[in-house]
């Protein structure tokens, strides 16, 4: 699986690097050291805490 997303990546450029980072941890996904091996950044997510609200 990790063949065909770098190949997504870095050739085809069909997925981006925020697509990747929502394949990190998914059962079909990706692990960090993966996103790391495709992109050559480190993982960082996105997301932002959620807020309580009243």
């Amino acid at each position: 699986m990790v063949q065909i997303y770098t190949w997504a990546y870095q050739d085809w450029k069909t997925i981006d690097e925020d697509g990747l980072k929502q394949l990190v941890g998914l059962r079909q996904g990706i692990t960090t050291d993966e996103f790391k091996t495709i992109t050559g950044d480190d993982y960082s997510s996105t997301a932002t805490p959620a807020t309580p609200t009243a």
